[in-house]
């Protein structure tokens, strides 16, 4: 049977997130999104080591590991340890938006230009056509082709994963106001939303106080949040209240620890722990 699950891995602050799909061939396949390992900080380092070894999955004998690795947006607390884990594990693929922070953006691609341990890299937009993921389906709904945002957030991607009837959405930090143009686009089949920016107000509330994407979720909707308790205070209390008064179930590294969210294509469940 067609399985997908998401992990928010528990690392502190940041993201970091492991996607695992199973085919109806029983073949699986990982995907890895934003890690921010330092070389004194390694958490998903670490969580990935250990989650592969209990998977009986051969490092380095597996290589490439990973059918993808993205990049959610050029900021620190989402890729500065992902160059190690391309190097460790291996990529198929390596994935970024477009960005005007060249800098915290260059020395992946540089190493994705001469590393063997990638195999292609490129920028994601509307407009790239994504493989499929297993039996899942991926479509990317944010950012646009024509412009790039002096809002490192707002050039997040935002991708689509469909099985059959579920679907999960990621959403990097990308803010209000880019929820403002898409959240038309969340299916009525989300199943899992992320919440954008680690729940923080401005990942949520506009400038007019909406909440374009909380108002467009379908009733019953799972959110994960990967927490950036310090030095931000994210989730911020006004968001969390607005969950509550909307009765939205939600799940946050920074309580619940490695969060995973998964679905056979019908139903969803949900289940956290240390690993």
């Amino acid at each position: 049977m067609s399985s997908l699950s998401v992990t928010l891995i528990d690392v502190g602050w940041g993201d970091s997130i492991l996607i695992e799909s199973m085919d109806s061939n029983d073949v699986t396949r990982y995907a890895m999104v934003d890690s921010n390992d330092t070389m004194y900080f390694r958490s998903s380092y670490i969580f990935l080591d250990k989650y592969f070894e209990k998977k009986n999955v051969k490092i380095p004998d597996a290589k490439p590991v990973f059918e993808f690795v993205l990049l959610s947006h050029a900021h620190s607390d989402h890729g500065q340890g992902l160059k190690a884990i391309m190097k460790d594990f291996g990529t198929k693929n390596f994935w970024y938006p477009k960005s005007l922070n060249w800098s915290s953006l260059a020395t992946l691609i540089d190493y994705a230009n001469r590393s063997t341990n990638v195999k292609h890299h490129e920028s994601l937009d509307t407009t790239k056509v994504l493989p499929d993921f297993g039996d899942v389906k991926m479509i990317v709904l944010w950012p646009s082709a024509d412009a790039i945002d002096t809002n490192e957030n707002n050039n997040s991607v935002v991708i689509k994963l469909k099985l059959d009837n579920s679907v999960f959405m990621l959403t990097g930090d990308a803010e209000a106001g880019v929820w403002d143009k898409i959240a038309s686009q969340i299916p009525i089949e989300t199943q899992f939303f992320k919440v954008p920016h680690h729940g923080s107000i401005n990942g949520t509330f506009d400038q007019l106080n909406n909440t374009p994407w909380a108002s467009a979720c379908p009733p019953g909707v799972e959110l994960g949040i990967s927490s950036h308790v310090r030095p931000y205070s994210h989730p911020d209390q006004k968001v969390i209240d607005l969950f509550q008064t909307k009765q939205m179930h939600t799940y946050r590294t920074d309580q619940h620890y490695h969060v995973t969210f998964s679905t056979d294509g019908s139903s969803s469940s949900v289940k956290y722990s240390h690993i």
